[in-house]
């Protein structure tokens, strides 16, 4: 799986500093400079992890985070900040946050084990999801539906619903 990560932050010099950390890991980066550009940026798919800073003008860690999980957005969310409080942690694990992690970032260690958690837990998630799709069996005939719209039963909007329909010879509406 390659890993793509955005990184969320209106100062240049840590986004910058964690776009070049990251790319050395392999990671594939894309950087917005507050919460408006990086929902634009998730709206598209493809991001795994994000990486926002918690205080910025306009919509802040705490709304981007809020926005993500209710659009049903499937990514993993690592919030940095320079306000550690209880208070602010409990705000970002409610609105779905996978870790906060205290700026100044001097020693990256705290946040690379963050970051790397978050990308094992996307990752089983899409062993889960492969192992759900085989289920079916492959002898039946099978139609799959995919699309990608936001539905009742809270399952998140970027996820395909997959829907299979199998065709039983026996089943007399099948003919």
């Amino acid at each position: 799986m390659k890993r793509h990560l955005l990184i969320v932050d209106d100062d240049f010099v840590i986004r910058r500093l964690l776009e070049l950390h990251y790319q050395t890991l392999g990671c594939i980066c894309t950087v917005a400079v507050d919460g408006a550009e990086a929902l634009t940026i998730l709206s598209r798919g493809q991001i795994h992890v994000m990486i926002t800073d918690l205080e910025m003008p306009g919509v802040d860690g705490i709304a981007l985070l809020r926005s993500v999980r209710k659009q049903g957005l499937v990514t993993r969310c690592v919030v940095i900040t320079g306000h550690a409080s209880i208070g602010n942690l409990t705000a970002c694990l409610r609105e779905g946050a996978t870790a906060l992690v205290p700026k100044p970032l001097n020693d990256l260690t705290r946040l690379n084990q963050a970051v790397e958690q978050a990308f094992e837990q996307m990752l089983r998630w899409a062993e889960q999801m492969k192992v759900i799709v085989g289920l079916v069996p492959k002898s039946a005939p099978v139609t799959a539906r995919h699309t990608v719209t936001p539905r009742d039963d809270h399952t998140p909007a970027n996820v395909p619903s997959l829907s299979f329909d199998t065709l039983d010879p026996r089943d007399d509406h099948a003919r």
